[in-house]
């Protein structure tokens, strides 16, 4: 049989997961061998280490003169990078399976904060008034919570990529009327030290003193 590209995932044993979730993606082999305990286990074929992967948070921006894109996943860009162009409103969404929910709300350009958090699919910002968002807040609750940290980060006018915010914490800028032109988020075990891009600037938030 004539393989074109080699794409086998580790090997998992008694019980255990292994393929994909949340990609579409078909299965098309398996390869399951016996070991006797204690032995070595099978060798590694192809280059893909884990034996699972799924999609955990998902996140979908509309955007100044392109409208609605297409959702992006676990840590890839959405929005627009040099581009000019504005951030008005986003959707997130955890996996259909996943007993919880991802809450998150935007600070948007005339209005301020927003008083109710969007979950699970539904919007944040605006359409058609052509508003920018500022900043963004991002929780998750339920058994994911438990077990994960949200990280995310945004790229903000005049600022470029400010640095990771986690767990509700304010991410972009405010009172400066500085649009967010795109965003990553991550979901990130509790416990693990995360490996994530630089950021130009230390901070995740930069808000205007009005006081005199």
């Amino acid at each position: 049989m004539l393989k074109k590209m080699k794409t086998l995932f580790r090997r998992k044993l008694n019980g255990e997961e292994a393929g994909t979730a949340g990609y579409g993606y078909r299965l098309e082999a398996i390869r399951i061998q016996l070991v006797t305990k204690g032995d070595k286990a099978p060798e590694l074929i192809g280059t893909i280490k884990e034996a699972m992967k799924a999609r955990l948070v998902g996140y979908q921006t509309h955007v100044q003169d392109y409208g609605t894109q297409a959702y992006v996943y676990d840590g890839a860009m959405a929005g627009t990078e040099g581009e000019c162009k504005r951030m008005e409103s986003i959707r997130m969404k955890l996996p259909s399976s996943v007993n919880s929910s991802i809450q998150y709300r935007s600070h948007v350009q005339d209005i301020g904060w927003e008083k109710n958090w969007a979950s699970n699919g539904s919007l944040s910002g605006t359409t058609g008034q052509c508003k920018r968002l500022e900043a963004i807040q991002i929780k998750l609750s339920g058994d994911v919570a438990k077990n994960y940290d949200v990280y995310y980060r945004v790229h903000a006018q005049d600022y470029g990529w400010l640095a990771w915010a986690k767990n509700g914490e304010s991410s972009g800028t405010e009172g400066y009327a500085k649009r967010l032109e795109a965003i990553e988020v991550r979901l990130v075990p509790k416990g693990t030290t995360p490996d994530l891009p630089a950021s130009a600037n230390e901070k995740a938030f930069i808000k205007k003193n009005n006081k005199a």
